[in-house]
């Protein structure tokens, strides 16, 4: 339930404190005191935009912070450990506070603990709920209809796992299109990839070969002149340096001396002969290998050919076709791979939407089952408040989405005589405020809400019709609390307690709590303007009594 609203520099508002008590709270005031000002407020710091035209002029920000107690509201105590946003001194206690400023800047904060505007909405929606005429206009959308039979088959989980599991399935099936739209863009990409593989497979190209190749034509190509050159160079080793080696190192044999420098020059001279003779050994290989066939060449110098061709053809350097071969098989490859991946996206979305279609069916049910009883229960307490000859049925029209597998449209007539229509084309304005009245009453006893604030839900009703609005508000408020702007005395008499807002002379909403006398005094204003006589006081008196023994009544 609402404990406590503190208002600062909203409005019209400088400094204002509410206390709230269970049960029902009637709020009265005349026109233009600003009774909507507080209900503004309160929306403010429940998650609504602000506006810059709700600070106080001369202020630099407004500040609005509501408490609430939580002893009978398990849901909006889950919501808050979930968060981690539990009060640390006691677990029924949530204080939810919100600052706006001039610059256009919003901040919040549930216990302390700074906040998003998601996390409030959702914490709050929780905890308390606004009826004003606006909602009796949003009653007439598919929408709202659907969210407030929903409050009335109470299973929230339920139906945020249904539109958990719709967003999941849609993400799921987002992927899958996006994908398997760029595979289909890529297959003329495979068909050339795999045309363009068959080729280069079909030319058989080994590694380096490309480099082999040019060092082999290179060497083909200039036979001749390396030839020559080796022939030289054998002509000189052969005919040179064995006379001369031979000779000096025979002499230096006769040499009868142990000197390790005239050793060294021995062993020397031993290795350049071996080297000599190595080197014309190789030399002669060498030239032996070289050949001077022209059709080897030419078979060279074709293939030669056919690589740089086919290298143009893929824009690469001779030496990286090899490179971009393998690279163009990757490619394939890992297109091959997509297209598994395509499989199990597919079966990903068959999965999710299993999953969704398994809870909505389940949520289809409990709807179906609970059409009915909420028909019936709209239905008495449209007697109740003067609509005796009303009809009301809940009609259901297939529509997949992320509420579930339909759509639910309200049918009324306010004459027993005619069948019934859509609310949006039947209910005039009158009857759409106790139509909405009496389907907000109806959910708001099935859901069990904390609390319920109902901003004029009399409006155009008045005699005996807003005694049976009070008394069935009253009813509600046993188990939920309900804070009313009414301007209706009959309802106001009702009222467990009683909230008067006024304008002090400087202009600034206030309000104060009434009590005997000044109670009295109030109702009466209600009952006659401004012509307050003894026997609007007496008749407010009398409604004020019959209250009383109304309430020890129901409570016995």
């Amino acid at each position: 339930m609402l404990a406590y609203l503190t208002v600062r520099n909203f409005a019209l508002v400088a400094n204002l404190e509410l206390h709230f008590v269970d049960g029902l709270t009637v709020i009265t005031g005349e026109s233009g005191a600003g009774k909507s000002i507080l209900l503004d407020a309160l929306g403010l710091v429940l998650g609504q935009r602000a506006s810059r035209s709700q600070i106080r002029p001369n202020s630099q920000e407004c500040e609005v912070c509501a408490e609430f107690d939580l002893s009978n509201a398990p849901l909006s105590q889950q919501l808050l450990a979930a968060n981690g946003l539990q009060d640390k001194d006691d677990a029924n206690r949530c204080v939810v506070r919100r600052i706006a400023s001039v610059d256009g800047r919003s901040r919040a904060w549930v216990n302390a603990s700074p906040v998003s505007l998601g996390t409030l909405r959702e914490l709050c929606s929780s905890m308390v709920a606004i009826h004003d005429q606006f909602a009796q206009q949003q009653l007439l959308g598919a929408t709202t209809q659907l969210s407030w039979f929903d409050d009335f088959v109470a299973q929230p989980r339920l139906v945020e796992t249904v539109k958990t599991s719709y967003r999941e399935w849609r993400a799921h099936s987002d992927k899958y299109e996006s994908e398997r739209q760029r595979i289909n863009e890529a297959r003329e990409r495979r068909e050339l990839l795999q045309y363009q593989i068959e080729e280069l497979d079909a030319f058989q190209l080994q590694e380096h070969e490309f480099e082999q190749l040019s060092t082999r034509y290179k060497r083909l190509n200039q036979t001749q002149s390396i030839l020559a050159a080796v022939g030289q160079a054998l002509d000189a080793l052969e005919q040179n340096h064995n006379p001369g080696i031979g000779r000096t190192r025979s002499e230096l044999d006769k040499v009868d001396d142990t000197s390790p420098e005239l050793n060294s020059a021995r062993e020397l001279l031993d290795g350049v002969e071996v080297g000599i003779d190595e080197s014309i050994r190789q030399l002669r290989v060498y030239s032996e290998a070289l050949t001077t066939d022209e059709d080897s060449l030419d078979e060279v110098a074709a293939r030669l050919d056919e690589i740089h061709d086919l290298a143009r053809k893929h824009r690469v350097q001779s030496a990286d076709l090899y490179t971009k071969a393998m690279e163009l098989h990757e490619e394939l490859n890992s297109l091959n791979e997509d297209e598994n991946q395509l499989v199990k996206l597919r079966e990903s979305v068959s999965t999710a939407r299993e999953a969704y279609q398994a809870c909505a069916k389940e949520l289809t049910q409990l709807r179906t089952g609970s059409s009915k009883p909420f028909a019936a229960s709209v239905i008495a307490t449209l007697n109740e408040i003067g609509m005796r000859q009303a009809k009301f049925e809940v009609a259901f029209a297939k529509s997949e989405g992320e509420t579930g597998l339909e759509s639910v449209d309200f049918a009324v007539s306010a004459n027993s005589r005619y069948d019934p229509g859509p609310l949006k084309a039947i209910a005039s304005g009158g009857e759409l405020s106790r139509i909405s009245l009496a389907i907000l009453v109806v959910v708001a006893s099935n859901s069990k809400l904390p609390c319920l604030i109902l901003d004029e839900a009399d409006i155009g009703v008045g005699g005996t019709t807003a005694d049976d609005v009070g008394r069935m508000l009253r009813r509600l408020a046993a188990h939920t609390q309900v804070v009313c702007v009414t301007h209706a005395p009959q309802v106001a008499a009702l009222g467990d307690a009683h909230l008067r807002v006024l304008k002090t002379h400087e202009q600034d909403v206030a309000a104060c709590e009434l009590t005997g006398k000044d109670r009295v005094e109030e109702i009466a204003r209600m009952v006659a303007g401004h012509r307050i006589n003894e026997e609007s006081r007496k008749y407010a008196s009398v409604l004020l009594e019959e209250a009383q023994e109304s309430n020890q009544t129901q409570r016995s």
